[in-house]
């Protein structure tokens, strides 16, 4: 009798194990995908400065900065909302996951 009482605690406590284990997985992964986003969205900002600086105008699209200033945007894996109002205004920036 003690033995089933023992598997049967022994096997509730793996499964609480697994339970904890995934959920630290899923808060990690979603923490790390937050800093993604904003390292991205600040990258894009700072290309956008620098183009700003360097020739006197915000770029008008992402393309512009991908293409004369080296940023890398995962079109894949994100959606960006690149909006600009004048050349000489900074643009608003947003960062999606797709």
């Amino acid at each position: 009798m003690k033995k089933n009482k023992f598997k049967i605690l022994t096997v509730i406590l793996i499964i609480l194990f697994l339970f904890y284990f995934y959920n630290s997985v899923e808060n990690i992964q979603l923490s790390s995908e937050a800093e993604r986003f904003e390292i991205l969205s600040n990258a894009i900002k700072h290309s956008a400065v620098q183009c700003y600086a360097i020739e006197g105008f915000y770029p008008p699209n992402i393309e512009y900065l991908e293409q004369n200033y080296g940023l890398v945007v995962d079109h894949d894996k994100y959606v960006v909302s690149y909006s600009i109002f004048a050349s000489n205004i900074m643009p608003t920036v947003d960062v999606y996951f797709k």
